[in-house]
């Protein structure tokens, strides 16, 4: 890229994005770091104390985003998407009427939880408990995952014993009526 189209690109940039960009000039070629260093001094947005604040920015909005559980719910096509399962080391305070406790998000599909994008400890009010506020973001929790996991699978398994229990029933119940008449 020429010299000129990056000093229009900068141009266009906010004191923001260009303060952000600085955060990353090792990520920049030698021409674009010096087109950056003169747009900053030609905004006098070069001084320290702006970088560090950028940089404090910076490093608020990366923590903000590891925290962020995510937008939850799915899809009716294939009933797939994202959803939220256990609940382990709750803790609930009666003054505040609210509770904190580890739970898991998983990629669904047709409602069942497949692969595990990662463990969290949220909080929530009693008086409205779809309102997640996310705490923390923690390693992957393979323990409350295989839990989730077996539940599921047993639930679909008696789902289909249940079924075919009543299918067997509906035949003997034919037989009897066969039998009587």
């Amino acid at each position: 890229m020429k010299t000129s189209d990056l000093a229009r690109e900068y141009e266009s940039k906010s004191d923001q994005e260009l303060l952000r960009l600085s955060l990353v000039t090792e990520e920049l070629t030698e021409e674009a770091k010096n087109v950056l260093a003169d747009e900053m001094a030609r905004r006098r947005i070069d001084s320290s104390a702006l970088m560090e604040a950028a940089r404090h920015e910076e490093q608020e909005r990366k923590a903000q985003n590891e925290r962020d559980i995510g937008t939850l719910g799915f899809s009716l096509l294939f009933f797939s998407g994202r959803m939220r399962f256990g609940k382990g080391d709750r803790v609930y305070d009666p003054k505040t009427a609210s509770e904190r406790f580890k739970t898991t998000v998983f990629i669904v599909l047709f409602c069942f939880p497949l692969i595990p994008t990662g463990t969290y400890i949220v909080q929530r009010n009693r008086e409205s408990p779809l309102d997640l506020t996310s705490l923390e973001r923690l390693p992957l929790d393979w323990e409350q995952v295989l839990r989730v996991w077996v539940v599921a699978t047993g639930s679909i398994l008696a789902f289909i014993w249940l079924i075919r229990i009543l299918s067997h029933l509906n035949t003997l119940r034919e037989l009897v009526q066969r039998l009587l008449h």
